[in-house]
């Protein structure tokens, strides 16, 4: 008998794409023969309580701890149905975020109430960081890193209660992703897709560092071919890359433009880019011509000091540089920025307001501004949060008197 497993998505969440982590470990697990059924809850009580996007997506703890109550107490009907589906798994897992935490955990202590035998495992980002606090409950599986394999691990019999970094080696043996079970409808028309995993460079305000490993990228052929046929299995042809960066490669990122102008594959898409000086106008170009719309930059400070301190592996006029080459060949890119990162003081600060205030021609959007966050607790020398919320203000007036173009949405939305 075919084992079966539910994986699900609890809210809130993001919901311009679908959840990619799914996909992935859906069709992977298909392919050893393994039936998955999906559920993805983020974008169902999302239209279900008819939030406004801006209240869905800003953080709010209050808000995230009670939401689990509050849906149960509205949607019962709902939550029985489902309760009913689970009857049939012999596993049943949650990814787990900083945000769905509190719903996913009552979630599935509701289910241990139900079915006090299924097993019931967690993996997602969210596990390494109760990790680092030691609050993973023997009562459930854990898997820090990625999913695909000790999740057919697990369902093959082992009997661990933690798992740790088991990374795929080669990308390119994985089966194409679909959103069968996923209702793409009910997102933005953007597909999400990841050309590589992990991140080789070791920024030390991210936690990309510790979420992975070893960095790993698909041949270009096997992610043209991904997006081919994703274009012709839904009939869609806008696509955002979530990898850490597009350009660790810039053969690599040549070579797979080049795919898709040659074969004139007409998409749209949308990635993260780092600065860097081993990049051209004309590989800028070629970008542009197979259907880049937009790049989103970690530029974080204008301060040399504080780019150092921070190890990105650049200084201001490196970024410049890259920029004027993008400016030229007429991609638009949008550049986030970190206030309070630790040592950043009064000249730094204003350093990073003098950079954006010169370059502003170039610059056509300030995509995120926020507080420097400590979320693995590394950092003594930290700023007081008074006055990193006084410079954000001050920054934020800024913007308004130069008027330099921002997106609301992401200005203070990663603290609490």
């Amino acid at each position: 008998m075919k084992k079966i497993i539910y994986i699900i998505y609890s809210p809130p969440g993001w919901i311009k794409t679908p959840p990619l982590s799914l996909a992935y470990l859906k069709s992977y697990l298909e392919s050893k023969s393994v039936i998955v059924k999906i559920l993805d809850l983020n974008i169902i009580f999302f239209k279900l309580l008819s939030f406004q996007k801006k209240e869905w997506l800003s953080l709010n703890k209050d808000f995230e701890r009670n939401l689990f109550l509050n849906s149960y107490e509205k949607f019962k009907g709902l939550f029985l149905s489902i309760y009913k589906k689970l009857e049939e798994s012999d596993y049943i897992g949650f990814s787990l975020t900083k945000r769905n935490l509190y719903f996913s955990l009552s979630f599935a202590k509701n289910i241990k109430k139900i079915y006090p035998n299924k097993k019931i495992i967690f993996g997602g980002p969210e596990v390494l960081f109760l990790n680092e606090k030691n609050k993973l409950k023997k009562d459930y599986i854990w898997v820090i890193g990625e999913g695909e394999k000790p999740l057919y691990e697990i369902l093959a019999g082992e009997e661990k209660n933690i798992f740790y970094f088991d990374e795929l080696k080669d990308l390119d043996t994985l089966p194409f992703i679909d959103f069968n079970c996923i209702p793409l409808d009910l997102y933005s028309g953007y597909i999400p897709i990841l050309s590589s995993r992990g991140c080789p460079f070791g920024c030390k305000f991210c936690t990309e560092r510790r979420l992975y490993k070893k960095f790993r990228q698909h041949s270009p052929e096997y992610v043209f071919d991904l997006i081919n046929y994703l274009v012709k299995r839904y009939n869609k042809n806008n696509f955002i890359f979530c990898d850490s960066l597009i350009n660790y490669n810039t053969k690599w990122l040549e070579d797979f433009c080049s795919l898709v102008v040659k074969n004139n594959l007409n998409i749209k898409w949308e990635a993260q880019i780092r600065i860097t000086k081993n990049f051209s106008v004309e590989l800028a170009k070629l970008l542009k011509k197979s259907g880049c719309f937009n790049l989103f930059i970690g530029l974080e400070s204008g301060s040399d000091k504080i780019l150092k301190y921070m190890n990105k592996g650049f200084n201001t006029d490196t970024a410049i540089d890259f920029f004027k080459k993008l400016y030229k060949a007429g991609l638009h890119f949008e550049v986030s920025l970190i206030l309070g990162f630790p040592n950043e003081e009064k000249k730094d600060f204003l350093e990073t307001i003098e950079f954006i205030r010169k370059n502003k021609k170039i610059i056509p959007k300030i995509a995120q501004i926020n507080p420097f966050v400590d979320y693995l607790d590394e950092f003594k020398n930290k700023i007081n949060p008074l006055l990193v919320q006084k410079r954000l203000n001050y920054f934020m007036k800024f913007l308004e008197k130069e008027k330099i173009r921002y997106t609301k949405a992401f200005i203070n939305n990663l603290v609490y």
